[in-house]
């Protein structure tokens, strides 16, 4: 980021944080192809968001790390996929219509998806915490940072607070 006001400015590696009001599933696509790794916070609802499923699914054709996150704050409970979770998957009942094309637009079928998420959840999830104290909230950055390959833990956990407003 150019902007020298955004708190992860000073940071030496790209980073790219996904948000609502991306709408160019392109400029996604393409971000994720260029990215070295791949957090996915694991919330109720992220394996039916089509775009989630975008980003999943393209980072683990491009050998991205992916690294799984589990966000731990009371009333936010996630699931992981069972088996009735890809038989649903399969059948087409877990996705509406437009979402399934929206897919095939991007090149990636249900079958892509299915292979996708099943690699995810073979890796043990993280946990982050951000109702915690900021000793635990930093533990537990340090413990994400490492699974991607980063030891410049405090630098950019600093950064994430400020930005998270934590």
């Amino acid at each position: 980021n150019n902007d020298p006001s955004h708190p992860f400015c000073d940071q030496e590696e790209a980073i790219f944080i996904d948000t609502e009001s991306l709408i160019n599933l392109r400029e996604i696509h393409e971000a994720v192809q260029r990215s070295e790794n791949m957090v996915i916070l694991l919330t109720p609802g992220v394996l039916s968001r089509p775009w989630c499923l975008v980003e999943i699914a393209v980072a683990l054709m491009h050998d991205v790390n992916i690294v799984p996150v589990i966000l731990q704050r009371p009333g936010l409970d996630f699931a992981c996929p069972g088996e009735d979770f890809y038989r649903r998957l399969r059948c087409g009942d877990t996705l509406m219509a437009d979402d399934v094309k929206l897919l095939s637009r991007e090149g990636i079928t249900l079958d892509d998806v299915e292979m996708a998420i099943r690699e995810v959840f073979l890796q043990i999830a993280l946990p982050f915490s951000p109702h915690r104290s900021a000793n635990v909230r930093q533990a537990e950055l340090r413990d994400i940072l490492k699974r991607c390959g980063s030891s410049g833990a405090q630098p950019i956990f600093e950064s994430f607070e400020q930005s998270a407003g934590l």
